[in-house]
């Protein structure tokens, strides 16, 4: 390890000023739009967790992000969660082009935290990458690893069967693909939403981020080699505050509903 950024959040009280002061330095972007109809991206098939029948998780490709469910969480805090996601990947997504890679990580936190989810930790690590062949699915488990309780692999197999649904589904590779394609940065993130311990919810982040000149595209199932380049790793655990989302959920609903639509593809599984 030759770099590390770590910050970690023993008060969770929420700042509504600081929500209030995020949303005004969005609202010029609201303004210049018209507000279209709108669209679920969770889908209309999706039901609480007593009357599922179908044992896969629900998951969706929001930017460079695959996000799951735990079965337990009910549709409505399923939609809160996608949205919160689909707000931050979108905001993201609509920072200059020469941004870097620790300001969108910057940005994406306060996404979310304007968004109600209180931050427990975050940390993100850079590393000398030796002659090392990397397959990015099995790392970002390897990453999640590092911010769940050794109770916890029921995540991990929570990922790693949305990863599977994914690889059945083309398009939805190909919206993962075109976010790194003409970059020398390839970024994805894994993001499963649980039954927090104290209940409620709570989502666990684990990205990596892999600097590299010699991309050529399906990077997400396919070995390459990382000799040479650089490799970030970054993880983080967030609490919903359902109060604070709802405060803002029109604006969040509304600038997905303008900038996000085209990130989001619902897998079926």
């Amino acid at each position: 390890m030759i770099d590390s950024l770590e910050n970690n959040f023993t008060d969770s009280t929420f700042n509504t000023a600081a929500q209030d002061a995020f949303f005004k330095s969005i609202e010029a972007e609201l303004a210049a739009v018209s507000l279209p109809r709108r669209v679920k991206r969770s889908t209309a098939a999706m039901t609480d967790s007593a009357e599922r029948k179908d044992p896969s998780p629900d998951t969706s490709i929001v930017g460079p992000s695959l996000v799951v469910f735990e079965q337990r969480l009910g549709a409505e805090d399923r939609q809160c969660a996608l949205d919160s996601q689909a707000f931050a990947e979108a905001v993201v997504s609509r920072m200059p082009a020469d941004s870097s890679q620790e300001k969108r990580y910057e940005k994406y936190n306060q996404c979310l935290a304007a968004a109600g989810w209180a931050m427990e930790s975050f940390t993100r690590k850079q590393y000398d990458s030796q002659a090392l062949t990397l397959t990015m699915n099995e790392a970002l488990l390897q990453v999640l690893k590092t911010v769940i309780s050794a109770g916890s692999g029921n995540i991990l197999n929570l990922v790693a069967s949305g990863f599977e649904q994914l690889k059945g589904d083309e398009k939805a590779l190909t919206i993962v693909d075109s976010g790194s394609k003409n970059s020398q940065v390839v970024s994805f993130k894994a993001v499963p939403c649980i039954v927090a311990p104290g209940g409620g919810m709570a989502m666990v982040m684990g990205g990596l981020d892999v600097y590299s000149r010699n991309y050529r595209g399906n990077f997400l199932f396919f070995n390459f080699n990382t000799a040479g380049v650089h490799v970030f790793q970054a993880a983080g655990v967030r609490n919903f505050n359902r109060r604070a989302y709802e405060r803002k959920r029109t604006e969040i609903e509304a600038y997905v509903d303008n900038f996000g639509q085209d990130l989001f593809k619902k897998l079926v599984g």
